[in-house]
């Protein structure tokens, strides 16, 4: 498994999924720069935070709480 990168705005989802992740003893990198994550969000169609990239896919906040819950 690969390592997830997380990005994040350090929002209340945000912090959650990251307590999830931490929980699950799911590695992650956590990417909190704006302009990074702003520019990858509109690469990719994603419209609200977090968002993570799984094993090359970028998925919205839904997909990654489903991807650690079936981990």
């Amino acid at each position: 498994m690969s390592v997830i990168k997380f990005y994040s705005s350090h929002c209340p989802k945000c912090k959650v999924l990251k307590k999830l992740m931490d929980d699950k003893k799911i590695e992650y990198e956590e990417i909190d720069n704006e302009n990074v994550y702003l520019k990858v969000a509109k690469e990719n169609n994603i419209l609200s935070m977090p968002f993570a990239e799984i094993e090359g896919n970028v998925v919205d906040s839904k997909a990654l709480q489903k991807y650690i819950m079936e981990v």
